[in-house]
């Protein structure tokens, strides 16, 4: 089974998520860090996230961009330091669009850069279409 790992420090964000992840209908385990810091941790298999069986590597990461201790960037610059993290879908969520922010999440390696909404549906469509498109109709490097 998929996994999606959700970095959110937001109780309403991550609620929405899971809702959206819940509708899309694609069968995947759902885990949830709410700092930059646990984030690297259960990515490097750390802690609290040293068995794979609970809490297996990833196929797609949504990222807040200001989540608390390391900033979504710097997990960015992280993840992407990792050789065998290199090709995770990270998918960078803010409520903020600004140019700079978009143009620093993608040089740092951002696969893709969703604005939270506040259209509710909106969102929860947005955040469907990527788990589908990732989770099922995407053919990834085995």
């Amino acid at each position: 089974m998929k996994t999606v790992l959700i970095a959110e420090d937001s109780e309403d964000d991550v609620f929405t998520m899971k809702m959206a992840c819940q509708r899309t209908g694609v069968p995947h385990r759902l885990q949830i860090v709410t700092d930059g810091e646990m984030a690297v941790d259960y990515l490097s298999g750390k802690g609290a996230f040293v068995n794979r069986m609970i809490h297996p590597l990833p196929d797609i990461l949504f990222l807040d961009v200001k989540i608390p201790k390391r900033s979504g960037h710097e997990v960015l610059t992280w993840i992407r330091s990792q050789p065998n993290l290199k090709d995770l879908p990270v998918v960078m969520l803010t409520g903020s669009a600004l140019k700079a922010d978009v143009e620093q999440a993608y040089k740092l390696g951002a696969t893709s850069y969703l604005q939270k909404v506040a259209d509710l549906e909106e969102f929860e469509q947005t955040v469907r279409l990527a788990l589908e498109y990732w989770l099922k109709l995407n053919i990834a490097v085995a």
